[in-house]
């Protein structure tokens, strides 16, 4: 733990919502960014976007992600945006999911740079509050490319980047190029993020140190383990009790109930619900029962046999695998719901 720190959540398109946000804050995340919005979905007042931009009374910093690649357009989402009661705006051009790269935006905006720079130009003319970037390096051997970009980003009046350690087409593989992100630290004047690869805070430790940076931004690390926060920020190891992982598994689901309605939170909770319980020793069976929940009351049924069985290591006699459980864990793989992709 190093209080000097300062810990961000990221932008993650399914994830970061406010319901998951508000476990996270149980913790200690002071900062966080909401999913990502795409411009012209907010301008064609898409009905997903409700959800995305939802901030909940009790919430204290929070920046929304804005993605796209047509200047007038985020021109338009930018002024819209002004009307909201966001502390900053952050534009992504780091997500390297195929969906996003195929719309030119994301990563993408990274092989056009001229066109990248004048998309954070028109948002620095339109946005009324602080304009941050997160953006990924261009080479993982010559620092100086990404340092030239991020330099021009900061031209544009910028008030913070955030840039994650490994090229686009990397994905989420492969080592963090610390080295790279010391260099656009050392030479740049605004606040620089370090991302990529906090998974326990011996991680971020090492980030921190390789980086040269005080702020870290978490990303996957965090999916079904808010938890982490506690020890990055506090110092408390970050494995839950069983009975903190059901608390707080229950109140993810309820608020996303209450976010999206019934059916659409568990057609898209599916998988954050077995973020909580893969890895942890919960019998196999009930996982995947659990990957075909559709309604309150079925989660419950499944919910309650999982409170009141435990993990296995705590539970003598229970076998892992049961008469049915590799039929019912292919039929949640053959339908789709364990799907953890993060964007």
């Amino acid at each position: 733990m190093t209080l000097t720190r300062t810990y961000l959540l990221a932008p993650l398109a399914g994830y970061s919502d406010l319901p998951f946000r508000r476990c996270c804050r149980r913790f200690g995340l002071m900062y966080a960014h909401t999913p990502l919005l795409d411009a012209g979905a907010l301008l064609h007042h898409d009905s997903e976007n409700r959800e995305i931009l939802a901030r909940g009374e009790d919430e204290p910093w929070l920046a929304v992600q804005l993605m796209g690649c047509r200047p007038d357009d985020l021109r338009k989402a930018a002024s819209i945006l002004n009307d909201y009661p966001f502390d900053g705006v952050d534009f992504n051009m780091g997500c390297p999911v195929r969906k996003v790269m195929q719309r030119n935006a994301g990563a993408a905006l990274l092989k056009t740079p001229e066109l990248a720079l004048d998309c954070v130009r028109v948002l620095r003319e339109v946005v009324k509050g602080p304009l941050t970037v997160k953006t990924r390096i261009l080479s993982e051997t010559d620092p100086d490319v990404s340092v030239r970009f991020c330099l021009a980003l900061q031209d544009c009046g910028i008030d913070g980047l955030t840039i994650h350690g490994r090229l686009p087409q990397r994905i989420y593989a492969g080592p963090v190029a610390m080295a790279v992100i010391r260099a656009v630290r050392e030479a740049l004047r605004i606040p620089v993020t370090a991302n990529g690869g906090i998974f326990t805070a011996a991680d971020a430790d090492a980030l921190a140190a390789g980086s040269g940076c005080d702020r870290l931004m978490v990303a996957r690390g965090a999916i079904g383990n808010p938890w982490l926060f506690r020890e990055l920020i506090h110092g408390v190891p970050a494995a839950p009790t069983h009975e903190e992982l059901c608390d707080l598994l229950l109140q993810q689901v309820v608020g996303m109930i209450d976010l999206y309605g019934e059916e659409r939170a568990f057609l898209a909770g599916r998988k954050i619900i077995l973020s909580y319980l893969c890895g942890r020793g919960y019998r196999r069976r009930l996982r995947a029962r659990m990957a075909i929940v559709k309604t309150m009351a079925e989660f419950l049924v499944v919910f309650r046999q999982i409170e009141q069985e435990g993990p296995l290591a705590a539970t003598a006699g229970v076998s892992d695998e049961l008469p049915g459980d590799r039929a019912d864990a292919e039929q949640s793989v053959a339908g789709g719901t364990v799907d953890l992709h993060v964007p």
